[in-house]
C-alpha cells in the first residue's frame, strides 16, 4: 500500500479526551438483543456465513460463552475491595447498598496513585497551585473515575484495565484473539491493557431516567469488544449500539486509519441518531460483543436493580505508527494546546504564556492500548472492510507483541511502592521531557513509535 503521508493535508488537532458527537438526540429506544436473535454460530468459535453477512451490513457480531466466567471471580472479589465501592460501603450480599452509591463518593477522587506526577510530586487537587498547569486545569481519567452519567451512577475502574492477569483473561484471551483475527486479520497487535472495568449502577427512584447518549469515540482502534463479566438483562445498562452507523461514517472520513471528521461527517452522525434503530446488548457473563471501531454506541438505559459489569477493549492490526495524541497544559490562563498529527505543538504567540517554556505538564488518553495515530494517512477505501478478513483466511495465530505506547515513550504506568493492584496510570511529564523547541512557538515530538521494528 502506497503511504499518503506527503499528499494529505495535516489535519488540525484535536482533543484526545473528546468524542465525536452532535446536539441532536437519540429518537429510538433500544431493542433488546438476546440470544434468541443471534444468527447461527454465536455459541461456536469463528465465523459463519450469516455472521459474516451481518457484520459487513451491521457492524457487529456476537459470541455467546467465548470466555468462561469463573476466570473473572478474582477480579470480581477485588473490585469489592477498592476504595470507591469502601466509600459507598457496597456490600455484595445486599442490594440495597448498589443503589446511586455516587452520593457517598469523594468530589475529588485521589485513590490508587502514586506520587509521581511531573516526576516527583501527588496528583494535583483543584485547590493545588501548578508549576506546570493553571490551578484546577485537568489532570485526565483516574485508575476509578467516578461519574454521574444522564441517571446513572458509573465507576470506570481503569487501573485494572493494566494488570496482567486482567487483561489475560479478557483481551489477550485465546478464544478473544482468535476471532479479532478472524475478523480484522492479521498481524494483530497483542493488547497490553484495556479500558477496565466498568460499572453502572442502578438509580434511586427520583433519580433523573436514564437516557442514551450516542457518540463515537474517536479512538485509534480499529475493533471495539465489550465482555460481560456478570450477566446483563434487558434495561440494565448494556452496551447499546447502533446497527451500520461504521458503514455510515467511514465514507465521511478524511482518513482511512485515523478518524478525521469531513463536511458530511455531522449530518451523517443526526441521521444515525433520528433513523437508526439502536439496539441493547444482553447476555451473560462470558459474552462479547465485537464491533467495528468507528461504532457508534452509548451505555444503556437503566431500569434494573442489578450493577453493569463490563469490560471496553480496543484492538488493532500491528502496523506502522505516527506520533502520540499529547495535550499540553496552558498557563497565566492560557488554554492547553493539544499535538497535532505531524507531532507538533503550535503555542500562540500573543499571550501571557511563553510559548518557549518548555515546564508544562503534558498528559494523553492513558487509559487507552492504542494512543498512536496510524502513520499511513491515506484516504478511505471505496469498500470499508477492503482489508478484513471476514472469514476469508484460516486464523493460523498472526499475534505481534508490539511494545505499548508507554513503553516505548519511558512513561510510567504499573503501580509501584505503595500503589495497590488496579492502581495508577501515566501522570503528567514536562513538555521539555518529551519534545524540542523550534522557536515561533513550534514545539516538536522526537517520534519513538516504530523504533522497535528495528
Amino acid at each position: 500500500m502506497k503511504s499518503q503521508n506527503s499528499d494529505t493535508p495535516i489535519p488540525p488537532p484535536r482533543d484526545p479526551e473528546l468524542a465525536f458527537s452532535t446536539k441532536t438526540s437519540a429518537v429510538h429506544l433500544p431493542l433488546a438483543l438476546t440470544p434468541d436473535k443471534d444468527p447461527p454460530g454465536a455459541d461456536s468459535l469463528g465465523l459463519t456465513s450469516d455472521e459474516i453477512t451481518q457484520f459487513r451490513e451491521q457492524g457487529y457480531v456476537i459470541k455467546r460463552g467465548l470466555i468462561n466466567p469463573n476466570l473473572f471471580k478474582p477480579f470480581l472479589d477485588l473490585w469489592w475491595l477498592q476504595p470507591p465501592a469502601q466509600a459507598a460501603k457496597l456490600d455484595p450480599g445486599k442490594p440495597q447498598t448498589w443503589v446511586s452509591p455516587g452520593r457517598h463518593w469523594p468530589k475529588e477522587n485521589r485513590y490508587s496513585l502514586a506520587a509521581n506526577w511531573m516526576g516527583d510530586s501527588p496528583w494535583p487537587g483543584l485547590d493545588v497551585e501548578r508549576v506546570g498547569a493553571n490551578q484546577g486545569e485537568r489532570i485526565g481519567r483516574l485508575p476509578h473515575k467516578l461519574t454521574r452519567d444522564i441517571g446513572n451512577d458509573v465507576w470506570r475502574w481503569h487501573g485494572i484495565g493494566h494488570d496482567p492477569a486482567f487483561v489475560r483473561v479478557t483481551s489477550a484471551h485465546p478464544n478473544v484473539l482468535y476471532m479479532i483475527e478472524a475478523l480484522l486479520g492479521g498481524p494483530i497487535k497483542l493488547p497490553c491493557r484495556n479500558r477496565g472495568l466498568y460499572a453502572v449502577f442502578p438509580r434511586l427512584p427520583d433519580d433523573p431516567a436514564t437516557k442514551l447518549g450516542p457518540h463515537m469515540d474517536q479512538s485509534l482502534t480499529e475493533m471495539q469488544v465489550v465482555t460481560y463479566l456478570e450477566d446483563v438483562e434487558p434495561r440494565s445498562g448494556g452496551f447499546t449500539i447502533f446497527p451500520s452507523s461504521p458503514q455510515r461514517l467511514y465514507p465521511t472520513s478524511q482518513q482511512a486509519y485515523n478518524w478525521v471528521a469531513g463536511e458530511t461527517s455531522e449530518a451523517a452522525m443526526d441521521r444515525i441518531k433520528t433513523e437508526v434503530q439502536p439496539i441493547e446488548f444482553c447476555g451473560k457473563a462470558g459474552d462479547v460483543i465485537f464491533c467495528h471501531g468507528w461504532v457508534v454506541h452509548s451505555a444503556g438505559i437503566h431500569e434494573g436493580e442489578r450493577i453493569r459489569k463490563a469490560v471496553v477493549q480496543d484492538f488493532n492490526r500491528s502496523r506502522k505508527r505516527g506520533h502520540m495524541r499529547w495535550t499540553a497544559a496552558g498557563k497565566h490562563g492560557a488554554e492547553r494546546i493539544n499535538c497535532g498529527m505531524d507531532g507538533v505543538f503550535r503555542m500562540p504567540m500573543d499571550s501571557d504564556d511563553d510559548p518557549a517554556d518548555g515546564m508544562r505538564e503534558v498528559t494523553n488518553q492513558w487509559i487507552m492500548d492504542s494512543n498512536e495515530f496510524v502513520l499511513s494517512r491515506r484516504p478511505v477505501y471505496a469498500d470499508i472492510f477492503e482489508e478484513w478478513n471476514l472469514g476469508e483466511r484460516s486464523v493460523t495465530g498472526d499475534v505481534i507483541a508490539e511494545p505499548p505506547w508507554w513503553q516505548k515513550y519511558d512513561l510510567p504506568m504499573l503501580p509501584t511502592g505503595s500503589v495497590p493492584r488496579g492502581g495508577g496510570g501515566v501522570p503528567a511529564v514536562p513538555l521539555e521531557n518529551i519534545a524540542s523547541y523550534e522557536g515561533d512557538g513550534i514545539w516538536r515530538v522526537k517520534s519513538r513509535a516504530n523504533d522497535w521494528m528495528n
